[in-house]
């Protein structure tokens, strides 16, 4: 018969990979309601058969699964109420669930129902939580019509359970009965032995963390988390097998049978890198990162050689709790190196360079005419021509007289020396110019405005 789509996808989702062996149990409508109702990291650990139904317990509880036309799941809280442990043909559990019994079975990875008890607790017989003695009888004779034609017979022919015989053999079950005691905490090879003082069918060992590690009942350095059936149970131990679940002692048990692994980090800060990995190999802790103490940055165990660099930091913090899947970080640096990164050392700062003193502007020098005589040069000329008697000097004359008092000068240029103050004269571009005193006791030819 070839698999369904469904069935296939079970197959392949990690959640329920774990289970092939009880994929058959489930029926493709509850097979995709389960898809639905799982979370993403809650991983199934059996299937069984609830009547017409089913029921899935995965590692955060058991789910129940009912109404095939439209399945309705229902988380069942934990501790589960264990009314009857493993019997009959079927070798079922049967649970109370909101007031009533469930007899689950079928599981091929958990025949017996050992999962699903120690999920649970034992009510005792008189715990007012067991239904009705009445209204069980009633439920059971109305689905076991044959059996209870068959017992009436027999005890109508026989007189089965009349005479003192049968009271004897009723006192004689319950003389059998012991309440069971309290191995948790235990190391594995003292709770075998103080098992030994009772008559139990078996007793055997298991691991109680979800690496499901092979364990023998005379397992050294073990210790006790769980055990199957619980404390303060009543049962027949010539009819009953004891399971004591464990894990080693280094270990800390699971909050639950077959939950993860739980370790308490050692102290890894001094040690050799590969003195602290050979330490987190052998707790499980296979998750570790590789940082640089002083820049943070990761390391390459590839790229170079780390063995023999030391612990600086770490985290998770020593002593701390933690489940085998955590990741490690260990912070390393050079043989030799100090964990604290040294500061560095303080430069000198260099001495300021005095600031150029600025050099002083050159004075303009004074320029004077020469084409046409200007100033006293001018002047001189002026007079030299008038001592000629010419046209032309005593023009001259004129123009040198102006100089001094009247203002004829021309070919003069602004800014040079002239005298006396308020003289006039004409630059050399046609320009009224007239001698005024400078700031610095100095007269110089300027514009002439008026």
């Amino acid at each position: 018969m070839s698999e369904s789509a469904v069935q296939s996808r079970l197959r392949d989702d990690p959640r329920t990979a774990a289970v092939v062996a009880d994929l058959g149990v489930l029926p493709d409508v509850y097979a995709t309601a389960l898809l639905e109702v799982l979370e993403p990291e809650e991983v199934v650990q059996a299937i069984y058969h609830n009547g017409w139904g089913n029921a899935v317990l995965t590692q955060s509880g058991l789910i129940l699964f009912r109404n095939l036309v439209s399945p309705k799941a229902t988380r069942v809280p934990e501790p589960l109420r264990i009314l009857r442990r493993t019997y009959g043909m079927f070798r079922s559990v049967e649970i109370l669930v909101e007031g009533t019994p469930h007899k689950l079975h079928g599981s091929k990875l958990d025949p017996k129902g050992e999962l699903l008890q120690a999920r649970g607790s034992f009510l005792p017989p008189e715990s007012p939580l067991r239904p009705a003695r009445g209204k069980r009888v009633l439920t059971w004779v109305r689905r076991h019509p044959v059996l209870v034609s068959t017992g009436a017979a027999v005890m109508f022919f026989t007189g089965l359970g009349t005479g003192p015989g049968g009271e004897e053999s009723a006192a004689q079950v319950r003389a059998d009965r012991v309440v069971v005691g309290d191995f948790s905490g235990t190391p594995l090879s003292t709770a075998v032995a103080e098992a030994g003082a009772q008559p139990w069918l078996r007793v055997s060992a298991g691991d109680a963390s979800s690496a499901l590690r092979p364990v023998t009942t005379t397992e050294q350095g073990w210790r006790v988390c769980f055990q199957s059936p619980s404390r303060d149970e009543t049962v027949r131990p010539s009819v009953t097998a004891l399971t004591l679940y464990a894990v080693p002692e280094r270990e800390e048990c699971p909050t639950r049978l077959h939950g993860a692994r739980r370790v308490v980090m050692p102290d890894l800060v001094g040690e050799r890198f590969v003195d602290a990995s050979r330490t987190l190999e052998d707790l499980g802790l296979d998750r570790t990162f590789l940082f640089h103490a002083h820049t943070g940055q990761r390391l390459d165990e590839q790229s170079r050689d780390l063995s023999d660099w030391p612990v600086c930091r770490q985290q998770p913090d020593p002593d701390t709790e933690v489940s085998v899947s955590t990741q490690v970080d260990l912070w390393l640096i050079g043989p030799g190196d100090p964990c604290t990164e040294p500061s560095p050392k303080p430069k000198p700062k260099p001495k300021p360079k005095p600031k150029p003193e600025p050099k002083p502007k050159p004075r303009p020098q004074p320029s004077y005419g020469t084409t046409s005589g200007g100033g006293t040069t001018g002047g001189s000329t002026g007079g030299s021509s008038t001592s000629g008697g010419s046209t032309s000097g005593g023009s001259s004359g004129t123009s040198g007289g102006s100089t001094g008092s009247t203002g004829g000068q021309s070919g003069i240029q602004f800014g040079q020396y002239c005298s006396p103050v308020g003289a006039t004269a004409t630059t050399a571009d046609g320009r009224p110019a007239k001698c005024f005193m400078g700031k610095d006791g100095q007269a110089r030819w300027g514009y002439n405005s008026g």
